[in-house]
């Protein structure tokens, strides 16, 4: 009788040690999955306040750039490296390709914030200068012109030079 009284008390201590070896496993498991949909919740959450228009855009046949000016219409700030890590594409009507930014030979684009109060960040309600610089004089054709920022937002336009 007090061998099954033994048996019985390491079973029962075997059980509590696995019940809390599994409770300890799905604790932990719950926590990866809460962080994960954290993450993905403040990215949605980014990617919902920013909100990009492009405005006007001009160039010259004669001349070798054209000049685009973006708004930025969302709630969001974006940071130097935000804007430096969008994308632009740029060209003839197609045959556009996508243009690095500050390179050192053509084709390539830089910016500056036209109303900037003074910190370099392109903040709701400001616009920025994009200048394409191109590989050659822009031509008598339409010019299609498409800004995407780091969170999937584009704005686009197409205009004509004069």
């Amino acid at each position: 009788m007090s061998s099954v009284v033994i048996s019985e008390t390491y079973l029962l201590v075997a059980a509590i040690i696995v019940g809390g070896i599994l409770a300890g496993a799905m604790t932990y498991g719950a926590n990866i999955l809460s962080d994960s949909m954290r993450a993905a919740w403040h990215y949605i959450c980014d990617k919902s306040r920013v909100d990009i228009d492009a405005v006007f855009a001009f160039g010259s046949q004669v001349e070798s750039y054209a000049k685009i000016y973006v708004k930025n219409v969302g709630i969001r700030s974006l940071q130097p490296g935000e804007i430096e890590f969008s994308d632009v594409y740029f060209g003839p009507r197609g045959s556009y390709k996508l243009v690095s930014y500050s390179g050192n030979s053509t084709p390539y684009w830089t910016y500056t914030i036209v109303n900037d109060d003074g910190d370099g960040i392109w903040e709701p309600g400001e616009t920025i200068e994009i200048t394409v610089y191109w590989t050659e004089n822009l031509g008598p054709t339409d010019y299609y012109f498409r800004f995407v920022v780091p969170f999937d937002k584009y704005c686009e336009i197409t205009f004509t030079p004069s």
